[in-house]
């Protein structure tokens, strides 16, 4: 299963690259390295994660149609108002509280809290990505963080490092999509 986790973390550099500079084939990349991803966490015990990875390829779908206006013809990126933000955030607990008791019970999952929150967080943080919201950045920072701290839990130190180093470049990517909203 290394040499699936490492061309999932190859693709995974692509795609968070890609993001950062606005780039469509970002929405490729990410599709490709989910859906390897999406075997790599099935085997590791975290089936909620799993799941998460075929979210994300339709989600790449969709940000592919999202942004396939040529640059000059894009949206900038825009803010969210704390209130929802907060209303996100209120979804993602709710949606946890919800799926974690079903996969402790069932057995399903290896984490089932953390699998479930980092399942629930990064699909907001995903949409907010496809919609172009400056703060899917800050959300970034957190669920990979802390989705790093569960995969060395679980033995899968690439991808360990990659979403760390993810947390890492979402920083620069918030700064380079606040450093370019119009004023």
């Amino acid at each position: 299963m290394a040499a699936a986790e490492l061309a999932a973390v190859a693709f995974g550099v692509a795609y968070i690259l890609l993001a950062i500079r606005e780039q469509r084939a970002c929405w490729i990349a990410g599709a490709i390295g989910t859906a390897i991803y999406a075997i790599v966490f099935l085997d590791a015990g975290l089936p909620m994660q799993a799941a998460l990875q075929l979210v994300y390829v339709a989600m790449s779908a969709y940000g592919w149609f999202a942004w396939r206006r040529k640059p000059a013809d894009t949206e900038p990126a825009r803010t969210w108002p704390p209130s929802r933000h907060l209303a996100a955030v209120v979804a993602v607990a709710v949606a946890t509280a919800i799926s974690a008791p079903l996969a402790s019970h069932h057995a399903l999952s290896a984490a089932p809290v953390a699998d479930s929150l980092g399942t629930w967080a990064s699909v907001v943080a995903t949409w907010l990505l496809a919609r172009r919201i400056v703060e899917t950045w800050a959300w970034w920072i957190v669920i990979d963080a802390g989705l790093a701290v569960l995969f060395v839990q679980q033995g899968l130190w690439m991808t360990a490092a990659l979403y760390l180093a993810y947390a890492i470049l979402a920083v620069a990517g918030w700064r380079r999509w606040r450093a370019r909203r119009p004023a």
